[in-house]
């Protein structure tokens, strides 16, 4: 089982995009997952991970949480973290 932190999801990809260099520029690697939500069209979620140690998962969350960011935390199975 791994983890991964959803930072966010936009309705614009660039909102998505700015949060994305912000992670960056903090040093964490995020990337940008496009799904199209019924009724509601397409939505741009900014995701990192996967994260395997729970200690790395737990201190990225912090880290997101110091910049103001309330980060959701997702298990994911194997293969499936996109």
């Amino acid at each position: 089982v791994s983890y991964i932190l959803q930072a966010g999801s936009f309705a614009g990809f660039e909102e998505a995009d700015n949060m994305k260099a912000r992670l960056a520029l903090s040093g964490l690697v995020a990337h940008i997952q496009k799904i199209i939500i019924e009724g509601k069209g397409e939505y741009h979620r900014v995701r990192l991970g996967p994260y395997e140690n729970i200690d790395q998962l737990d201190a990225t969350a912090a880290q997101l949480q110091k910049m103001g960011i309330k980060a959701m935390r997702l298990k994911v199975k194997k293969g499936e973290a996109g």
